[in-house]
């Protein structure tokens, strides 16, 4: 008696379906991890030293996102435990410093969520820093403080200090206001201030020479009898002609 031979394991394949739960992916955890690391100064090999203050970093969090960190950061340490340090004697105020690292380890959005600083000269040493290492963004964000609360008793000094920085879509539009509200221009033209910024005052000026004359308000017209056509005309005078 002879047994038959089983049929070998896959040569007739079977379509299987097995159905899971909805994937449940953790957002940004590349991003929340490298935060926590900056929060606690976790692995860091990186000290940013300002008016005596100490900031850790990440020096592939830094050179990944401003060329100028990348090629400062380049060399190797040279011993094991020591950590790459960055001078940053021409920044007087350590919190422009804290600003910088939030923007470039993304806390903004989450433990920072208006970009405000307490003083103008915070702002421009963020300003600073923003130049120094090539972070367009953070220049954006210092540009958008400077356009709020504007008044004609801050103008000259915000408009030098766009002058100072390269800041020229906001100079543009500061001076697109001034020049549409004659009040305003009166009273900076005018004011002590303005005589210390000379090129500040001519681009004012040219602003203002280029700049429409407003229109006059146009008086009430009283209602106005607008002229028969003469085809109609003449049919009337043929009429008074006809009843003679």
């Amino acid at each position: 008696m002879s047994l038959a031979r089983a049929p070998q394991l896959g040569s007739k394949p079977v379509s299987l379906t097995v159905k899971l739960g909805h994937l449940k992916l953790t957002p940004e955890p590349l991003a929340q991890g490298l935060q926590e690391l900056y929060r606690r100064g976790e692995f860091a090999d990186v000290v940013l030293i300002c008016a005596e203050q100490h900031f850790l970093a990440h020096r592939i969090v830094l050179a990944a996102q401003s060329e100028a960190f990348k090629v400062g950061l380049a060399s190797p340490l040279p011993q094991h435990g020591l950590r790459h340090e960055i001078q940053l004697g021409d920044i007087a105020n350590p919190e422009a410093v804290k600003f910088m690292l939030s923007f470039l380890y993304q806390l903004d959005d989450k433990e920072m969520a208006e970009y405000n600083p307490r003083t103008q000269e915070i702002n421009r040493d963020v300003l600073r820093l923003a130049r120094q290492f090539n972070l367009p963004g953070l220049t954006h964000r210092a540009m958008r403080w400077l356009s709020r609360d504007l008044t004609t008793g801050n103008v000259v000094e915000r408009l030098s200090i766009c002058e100072e920085f390269g800041l020229s879509e906001l100079t543009d539009k500061i001076l697109e206001q001034l020049t549409s509200n004659r009040q305003a221009l009166a009273e900076v033209a005018h004011s002590p201030q303005i005589m210390t910024y000379p090129r500040l005052m001519q681009a004012m000026l040219q602003c203002a020479a280029g700049a429409p004359e407003p229109e006059p308000p146009q008086p009430k017209s009283s209602k106005r009898v607008e002229p028969e056509p003469e085809p109609q005309l003449q049919a009337k005078k043929k009429k008074k002609v006809e009843k003679a």
